[in-house]
């Protein structure tokens, strides 16, 4: 029978991890149905490296390769095609394979839940799980966790919109539990995908993701939801006509003359002016399209008020435009305004210049693997991606790129330098100060976050996470510092 083979790989595979392994190797006849054909288990007990290998029959459809792929991440796996790795990746990947502490070959999905069990004890699942020969997948979240950055709840519609490079077919159900900071027990609902918008579809204002329906929700879950997107709107009201660009720009925002109205008993606000560097960035156009503005300020102006704006560009170019308030808010104000034909010009030459370049990010681990599985993540979420196998070779290749960078993710534990004095090193240089830096490792030890942080770091993760949720929180870090006020 002709198959097609895809490699679900698991790094670090220890403990709670290999049991998500497994239960995603449980929930594999749910998940492709009729079209899986058989699947091996390979485990490196010294190395803790999981290999799944699975068969699917030829007529597998796009929507088994999204749902594996989806599933796999989310179990803090990658799923990757074979046909479509080159012949080094192949020749790499094998060797990673090769000489397995125990293998199970060509198991059937008849043989799949006994054969399973005793594969993944030996390997070190926690003896007290509990299994299922009907496994389910399930949706976990955590309000305010990693990737929350990316969600948006649209309380009206039901709507909970997740940013994600890999995403669900439209039409599949999931369960969904959502855990919230002080309840001891996660928030359930089922819901359906009705929009599903992969990394390849993605452009400025429409971010790749998918989109649940929540079917009768509890009370508990919208209240949940509903406050979590309430703070996250704090920053993210809409005055958008046109796809929204991340941009950190100085502007200079200037009151008209005469000064707006303004209710009884308020005080007027003065024009803002910049008598040095440091106060001009105070103030900042955070997200720009060509029909608004969030400009983040703390003197903004009243709902109403029309306002000078003098924005200098990303690309160099400085712009002039009349805008009205739209919304104001504790960290600034929104703003619409209406260009000239060379206002707009000028403005779309900006936007030109800030999609056309890729972030870019250095991935520094000793593990090829990691590095590969890591790299090709950030990839999905529009990153380009250099790599280093210690930090000797990442100090070689900062230097190469000074300024060019905007994430370094490092490993901690490296032959020579350690990731905690890579980090060190680089901010003791001062030359890097923008460049967003992730450590990542196998366990958060006591006082090991704030001892990086002192060091540099702006966030420590750990390797259960999975390549994508790495990605995934690193991207939001990449974000969270550009978008921050410099000494905010």
């Amino acid at each position: 029978m002709t198959t097609v083979e895809y490699a679900c790989i698991f790094v670090r595979a220890a403990g709670d991890r290999l049991k998500a392994a497994e239960r995603l190797v449980l929930a594999l006849p749910q998940l492709v149905g009729d079209v899986l054909v058989s699947c091996d288990l390979r485990y490196r007990a010294e190395a803790k490296l999981l290999g799944v290998l699975v068969r699917l029959a030829a007529e597998a459809s796009p929507a088994h390769r999204d749902r594996l792929a989806f599933w796999t991440a989310r179990a803090g796996g990658r799923a990757m095609a074979l046909a479509g790795l080159s012949v080094e990746d192949r020749t790499r990947l094998d060797a990673y394979l090769a000489s397995p502490s125990q293998e199970r070959i060509e198991i059937s999905p008849a043989a799949l839940f006994d054969a399973s069990g005793q594969f993944f004890t030996d390997a070190g699942a926690p003896a007290d799980r509990r299994r299922n020969s009907h496994e389910q997948p399930r949706l976990v979240m955590d309000v305010g966790g990693p990737g929350w950055d990316g969600v948006h709840y649209a309380p009206h519609q039901k709507a909970l919109f997740v940013a994600a490079p890999i995403v669900l077919p439209v039409g599949d159900e999931v369960a969904l539990f959502v855990r919230v900071p002080g309840d001891k027990a996660p928030l359930e609902a089922r819901a359906t995908v009705t929009v599903a918008r992969p990394a390849s579809q993605a452009g400025p204002g429409t971010p790749a993701g998918y989109t649940l329906r929540l079917e009768s929700p509890p009370e508990q879950l919208e209240q949940a939801l509903g406050r979590a997107q309430e703070e996250a709107e704090a920053s993210e009201e809409d005055v958008r006509s046109a796809p929204r660009f991340q941009v950190r720009a100085p502007v200079r925002v200037l009151t008209p003359d005469p000064p707006p109205p303004r209710p009884a008993g308020e005080p007027a606000h003065a024009t803002i002016e910049y008598a040095t560097e440091q106060e001009l960035v105070a103030d900042f156009v955070q997200n720009l399209s060509q029909g608004g503005a969030f400009v983040r300020t703390g003197n903004p102006l009243p709902v109403g008020a029309s306002v000078a704006l003098q924005l200098r560009l990303p690309n160099g170019a400085e712009l002039q435009a009349r805008a009205t308030v739209a919304f104001v808010n504790p960290t600034g104000m929104g703003v619409r305004f209406q260009l000239s034909p060379e206002g707009e010009a000028i403005l779309s030459a900006a936007m030109a210049h800030i999609s056309a370049r890729p972030r870019r990010a250095l991935v520094v681990d000793d593990d090829e693997l990691a590095v590969r599985l890591v790299g090709d993540a950030l990839r999905e979420r529009g990153f380009e991606v250099l790599t280093a196998l210690d930090a000797g070779d990442g100090l070689t290749m900062l230097s190469e790129e000074i300024l060019a960078l905007d994430l370094l993710v490092t490993d901690l534990v490296m032959p020579g330098m350690s990731g905690e004095d890579f980090v060190r090193l680089i901010r003791k240089t001062g030359g890097e100060v923008d460049l967003a830096i992730v450590c990542v490792t196998g366990q958060i030890a006591d006082g090991l976050e704030q001892r990086l942080e002192a060091a540099g770091a702006d966030a420590v993760l750990e390797k259960t996470l999975g390549p994508e949720l790495i990605a995934q929180a690193a991207d939001a870090v990449v974000e969270r510092k550009r978008l921050v006020a410099e000494g905010g």
